[in-house]
C-alpha cells in the first residue's frame, strides 16, 4: 500500500478498528503455529493448537499470566520476537487511534441547496451555512470558487477556476447561521447567465470554509461543493432563527435546508 497511515487516517472509525483486530488475530494466529509446531510450552500439551492460542495472545499483549510459559530455546525465541511485535504493534495502533480521535473537525452543516435570488435589487447567489456545535468559531472565512470552461485560441477548452466575490468573506465570530452571498454583477463569471446555462455548462461551485475553534485552540476546516442539480433560481430560504422565551436564539435544524418560492409584487 503506498500510503498505509494515510489510508488508516481517513477510513471509517469501524472500518480501522476492524482492520486492527484482524491484524491482532493474524499475528496470534501465525505464532499459534509456531508454537504448535516447537512446542516447548511448559502447561499445553505439545501440538494443542488452544492452548498455543492463548499463550501467544497473553505474549502479543504483554499480560502473561504464568499458567503457561516457554521452557526451550525455540519457544523462547518466538515469544521474544512476539512480545518485540506487540510492543511495536500496540505503540503504533495507539498511536493512529490517538491521532484519529484528537484531530479537530468542522461541525459546520451547508445547506443542500444553492439559491439565486434578487437582493437589494440584484440577482444574488446565496447559500447557508451553520455552526452544529455549541461552541463559537473564532476568525471564519469563507471562499467560493466556481469552475469556468474557457475556449482558447486554438479551440481547446481550458477548464478555470474563478474565485467569486462575497458580500463579506470574513465573520469575527461565528456561533449560529451564515448567509453567504454573491451578487451577480457585470464582473461576475455569472453575469448573463440563463438557469438553463447555468445548470448545463457543467460548471461547479467548491466553497470552502476555515476557522478557529475556540474550545480546542485548533483550525478547522469544511468543504462543499454544489452542482447544477442543487441550484434553485427564484427561491428563498425559509426563516430558521428562533427566539425563546428567555430571549436566547435557537436554530431549527429541521428547516435549515427548505427552501420556497420567493413572492414576486404583481
Amino acid at each position: 500500500m503506498a500510503d498505509a497511515y494515510h489510508t488508516l487516517m481517513t477510513v471509517p472509525l469501524p472500518l480501522l478498528l476492524g482492520i486492527l483486530a484482524l491484524v491482532f488475530l493474524v499475528i496470534n494466529i501465525l505464532f499459534t503455529c509456531v508454537y504448535a509446531f516447537t512446542g516447548g510450552l511448559q502447561g499445553v500439551r505439545a501440538g494443542t493448537i488452544l492452548g498455543a492460542f492463548f499463550f501467544s495472545v497473553q505474549t502479543l499483549s504483554t499480560t502473561g499470566y504464568g499458567a503457561i510459559y516457554p521452557v526451550s530455546v525455540a519457544a523462547n525465541f518466538a515469544s521474544s520476537v512476539e512480545s518485540l511485535i506487540g510492543l511495536l504493534a500496540t505503540a503504533l495502533a495507539t498511536g493512529i487511534l490517538f491521532a484519529r480521535l484528537s484531530r479537530p473537525q468542522a461541525r459546520v452543516l451547508f445547506s443542500k441547496s444553492i439559491i439565486i435570488r434578487r437582493y437589494q435589487g440584484s440577482p444574488t447567489l446565496m447559500f447557508r451555512i451553520v455552526n452544529e456545535r455549541r461552541n463559537q468559531i473564532a476568525e471564519a472565512r469563507m471562499s467560493v470558487t466556481i469552475t469556468v470552461d474557457e475556449t482558447e485560441d486554438g479551440g481547446s477548452v481550458l477548464r478555470k477556476m474563478v474565485n467569486l466575490k462575497l458580500e463579506r468573506d470574513v465573520s469575527p465570530v461565528f456561533a449560529l447561521s451564515w448567509v453567504v452571498m454573491h451578487k451577480i454583477t457585470p464582473d461576475s463569471p455569472l453575469f448573463g447567465k440563463t438557469a438553463h446555462q447555468i445548470a448545463t455548462d457543467g460548471s461547479v461551485i467548491i466553497c470552502s470554509f476555515s476557522g478557529i475553534d475556540e474550545t480546542l485552540s485548533a483550525s478547522i476546516y469544511a468543504r462543499h461543493v454544489y452542482g447544477a442539480e442543487d441550484l434553485r433560481v427564484g427561491h428563498r430560504f425559509v426563516d430558521v432563527i428562533e427566539r425563546k422565551p428567555n430571549g436566547d436564539l435557537m436554530i431549527d435544524y429541521g428547516r435549515f435546508h427548505e427552501t420556497e418560492l420567493e413572492q414576486t409584487a404583481e
